[in-house]
C-alpha cells in the first residue's frame, strides 16, 4: 500500500449514483477471514480435515467476496449493513458454498482464458479492464495469483481474492476479507501499470493478477 513511484495512470468515474457505491465498512463482513475453519455436522466450527484443506486451508476469502457482492447487488440502495452480521454456523456454511464457486467449470474456464489473454496476469493488461463493484452488473473479483514464472505453483497455493470498488489514479481500492471494515486498502500500480504492490503481493516478487467474473448470479445472499 506504499507508493513506490509517482502515480501515472488516469482516474475513471465508476458510478454516478452514491447509493450504488460499495463500502467495505458496510457491504463487507465485519469479521476477519476465518482461516482454517469450516462448519461441522453439529452446526459449530471444526478444524479442517484432509479433504477440506485444498479448498479452505487459506480461509474463505473468495467465498466472502462473492457473498458480499451477491448481497450488494441483490439488496439494492437500501441494503442492510453486512458488516453487522455475526459469524454463525449457517453463515459459515453459506460462505463455504460461495467458496466452491471458484471451481465451477464456467468460472474456471473464463478465468483461465482471461489470464492467458493478459499474458499470464500481467498487470498492465489488467488494470484498465477492472470492473468494480457498482460499475457493472457483472463485476470482477480481483485475485492475486501466479504469473508465468518459476514461482507459479508457490503463488497459486497462496492466492488471495478481494473486491475492487473504486479507482483513483494509480490506486484500485479494495475490500479485503482479511481487514474487515477497512476503507484504506488499495492496490497501487506504477510504471504505466506494469508493476503493482498490495500487502504481501508484489509483481516484482513473481505475483500476477487474475480477474474472475460470473460469480454474482446465483450466488447465495446472506440477508
Amino acid at each position: 500500500m506504499v507508493s513506490r513511484e509517482e502515480p501515472c495512470l488516469p482516474s475513471r468515474a465508476l458510478t454516478t449514483d452514491p447509493t450504488t457505491n460499495f463500502d467495505p465498512a458496510h457491504d463487507g463482513f465485519g469479521f476477519p477471514n476465518p482461516v482454517g475453519w469450516a462448519p461441522n455436522r453439529t452446526g459449530g466450527g471444526a478444524l479442517l480435515g484432509p479433504l477440506d484443506a485444498l479448498v479452505y486451508e487459506k480461509g474463505l476469502c473468495f467465498g466472502m467476496v462473492v457473498a458480499s457482492l451477491a448481497t450488494f447487488y441483490a439488496a439494492g440502495p437500501r441494503r442492510p449493513p453486512l458488516a453487522e452480521l455475526p459469524l454463525t454456523a449457517n453463515l459459515l456454511e453459506a460462505l463455504c458454498e460461495c467458496q466452491l464457486r471458484q471451481f465451477q467449470p464456467r468460472v474456471v474456464l473464463t478465468t483461465v482464458l482471461d489470464w492467458l489473454a493478459s499474458g499470464g496476469g500481467r498487470p498492465e493488461r489488467v488494470f484498465g479492464r477492472i470492473r468494480a463493484a457498482g460499475e457493472s452488473p457483472d463485476p470482477h473479483v480481483l485475485c492475486f495469483g501466479p504469473a508465468l514464472n518459476r514461482r507459479f505453483f508457490s503463488c497459486f497455493a497462496r492466492a488471495h481474492a478481494v473486491v475492487p470498488y473504486r479507482v483513483e489514479g494509480a490506486r484500485v481500492y479494495v475490500y479485503d476479507p482479511n481487514y474487515p471494515r477497512d476503507r484504506g486498502r488499495f492496490v497501487e500500480f506504477w510504471r504505466g501499470g506494469a508493476q503493482f504492490a498490495y500487502d504481501g503481493f508484489r509483481s516484482r516478487e513473481g505475483w500476477g493478477i487474475a480477474l474472475v467474473r460470473g460469480v454474482v448470479r446465483g450466488a447465495p445472499k446472506v440477508f
